[in-house]
């Protein structure tokens, strides 16, 4: 199994590294141990291609030079994302 498979959360972060939404269990802004292969946003200015969200500065993100390495990401993100999320269980 791949590096970013096994990659888990420190206990205590609810930090979703795709959106930027919930807490840090630490004081690090961006998440110090993220692989590589999960990092969803743009090197040059953070745009984020799994919500594709963000401000830009060019007019077509889907153009960008950088775009290659965080695009790939984006399937392995929802791929990691499904196996940590708990599934229900029947009742």
């Amino acid at each position: 199994m791949a590096r970013w498979q096994e990659f888990r959360t420190c206990p205590g972060c609810s930090y979703d590294f795709a959106t930027g939404e919930g807490e840090h269990s630490c004081s690090y802004g961006e998440c110090a141990y993220l692989p590589e292969e999960l990092d969803v946003r743009c090197e040059g200015c953070g745009f984020n291609y799994f919500t594709m969200e963000g401000n830009p500065p060019c007019d077509d993100p889907m153009a960008c030079d950088h775009r290659v390495e965080p695009l790939a990401h984006v399937e392995n993100y929802r791929v990691w994302l499904e196996r940590r999320t708990p599934v229900p269980l029947p009742r």
